[in-house]
């Protein structure tokens, strides 16, 4: 990631560029509010999805992950959406090795982490579009790979695709934590019904939902992340 703020890149990862900005803020609950969701369970890796395209997923995965570094935990970001991945773009990262090469066992582990140039994150892009990431996914290298991300990080934040794709379903049942993310513009209540249906069907632990581009009162203004219920 650059050092210096990009124009192009500022409102995606604002939690790095503005930290007090009043969209952060968002972020920071959204941090808190599965912190506090534990009731004395292990909550390590933490899927972020949504119930379909373009509702802001990445950029909520992206900012969360930055959140928790912040607070000095290790971190890695790896981007599972292996259809359209969007988080080397997000970080302008290199995605020549990524979960589809380790995945396909083309690369070793230490091969996909990269530093994200800020203190206690790492990012692990998608790497090359595979021809069938489904087929990927059912692969033993899947548990493999969570494990080894158990053992080497406090914290994962997972991108995943929208659950419009069966991908995200097999990752939702592996991972600790569910955050879905919905468009308040955008998003019609049977989908994102239909999506907290899904993952509850799967067996995944849904801890809330994150409120994209909510429109608020005039003395609260415009609140674009991080509501979560």
């Amino acid at each position: 990631m650059r050092r210096q703020k990009p124009d192009d890149r500022y409102q995606k990862l604002i939690a790095h560029w503005e930290p007090l900005s009043p969209l952060v803020e968002g972020y920071r609950t959204l941090k808190l509010n599965i912190l506090f969701s534990t009731q004395g369970q292990k909550l390590q890796t933490i899927l972020v999805s949504s119930p379909g395209a373009s509702e802001g997923k990445t950029v909520t995965a992206a900012n969360l992950s930055l959140m928790m570094a912040k607070d000095r935990r290790k971190t890695v970001l790896i981007d599972f959406d292996l259809r359209n991945p969007r988080i080397h773009f997000t970080f302008e990262m290199p995605n020549l090795y990524g979960v589809s090469s380790y995945m396909s066992g083309m690369c070793q582990f230490s091969d996909i982490v990269q530093d994200s140039g800020v203190p206690h994150l790492s990012i692990i892009t998608a790497g090359p579009i595979p021809h069938s990431p489904a087929e990927l996914l059912g692969t033993p290298r899947l548990l493999e790979l969570l494990e080894r991300l158990h053992n080497n990080f406090d914290v994962v934040i997972v991108d995943s695709p929208p659950l419009i794709v069966s991908d995200a379903m097999v990752l939702a049942r592996e991972t600790d934590g569910c955050v879905l993310v919905v468009d308040a513009s955008k998003t019609k209540r049977d989908p994102a019904v239909r999506a907290v249906e899904q993952l509850k069907t799967a067996g995944a632990n849904l801890l809330g939902v994150v409120l994209n581009n909510k429109k608020l009162g005039k003395r609260e203004g415009y609140y674009g992340y991080g509501y979560m219920e």
